[in-house]
């Protein structure tokens, strides 16, 4: 075993100094990116799945939406059952008998 130890320490890339640098960078990058993830994953199992934040819900978009096909169902009803429109009285008469109906009415 004392001859495996000595041939180690007297490799030429390990006894390189720029070799050791390259080493010692890829092994902190590697231990960085090994945290990363597991803060990735501590954060993804504390925020209970699909939710950011506990407690949330999501009751209150669904009401929502339900709110906004309710009332444009209601729109669209009341524009049916109306019989005349706004826009289907003339802003502008169009001849002097219309124009005439309009000042002696009012």
């Amino acid at each position: 075993m004392d001859e495996e130890d000595r041939r180690i320490e007297t490799h030429p890339d390990l006894v390189d100094p720029n070799w050791q640098k390259h080493a010692e960078l890829d092994a902190w990058l590697g231990a960085k990116k090994e945290l990363k993830k597991k803060r990735r994953k501590e954060r993804k199992a504390a925020s209970g799945g699909g939710y950011s934040a506990p407690g949330t819900s999501r009751w209150p978009g669904v009401a929502a939406i339900v709110a906004l096909i309710v009332l444009v169902v209601a729109a669209i009803t009341v524009n049916a059952v109306q019989e005349r429109g706004v826009n289907e009285t003339p802003w502008f008469p169009l001849d002097e008998s219309q124009i005439t109906r309009l000042v002696t009415d009012a």
